[in-house]
C-alpha cells in the first residue's frame, strides 16, 4: 500500500475514486435514480448570459451552481432558472430541494423562494458562513 498526497488531481482520479463509491453506495440506494440537471439562458451566437446545474436523486433536487451574468441580473432570470429547475425535478418526482450559498452570495434569494435555512458554519473559509437551505417542492 502506497500513500501519496497531491494538489494535481487528474480527471482519471476523480473518475477511479467515483467509480469505487459508486459500488459501494449501490449495494444500499438506487444509483440510477442520479440525473443531471441543466437550465440555460444563452445569447443569439449560443454564449451563456446565465445557467443553473445541479441533479436530481431519489426525490430531491441539489442546486449546485447558479450563476447570472451582470447583463441580466436583477431581471427575474434567477427565479426563472430557480423554478425551470423545481418544475423539472417534480417531474422527476422530486419532493424536495437542497442548496448551499456563501454569505456574500445569495441567502436572502433563496429564502424569499421558499428556502428555509438548515444550519450554517462559521469560519469557511476564514470569514465566511456557507449556508445550507432546503424547501419542499
Amino acid at each position: 500500500m502506497q500513500l501519496n498526497v497531491t494538489d494535481k488531481v487528474m480527471q482519471h482520479d476523480l473518475d477511479e475514486i467515483r467509480l469505487g463509491l459508486n459500488a459501494f453506495n449501490s449495494r444500499f440506494i438506487n444509483i440510477d435514480t442520479f440525473k443531471t440537471i441543466g437550465v440555460f439562458v444563452s445569447d443569439a451566437n449560443g454564449k451563456k448570459l446565465a445557467g443553473l446545474t445541479g441533479s436530481t436523486y431519489g426525490n430531491w433536487l441539489r442546486i449546485d451552481m447558479l450563476w447570472v451574468s451582470d447583463l441580466l441580473r436583477g431581471q427575474g432570470v434567477e427565479r426563472q432558472l430557480i423554478q425551470a429547475a423545481e418544475e423539472e425535478a417534480r417531474q422527476r418526482g422530486c419532493l424536495y430541494a437542497q442548496v448551499d450559498t456563501a454569505s456574500f452570495q445569495a441567502r436572502p434569494f433563496y429564502e424569499k423562494l421558499g428556502y428555509t435555512l438548515r444550519f450554517s458554519l462559521d469560519h469557511y473559509p476564514h470569514h465566511h458562513q456557507p449556508h445550507y437551505l432546503s424547501k419542499m417542492l
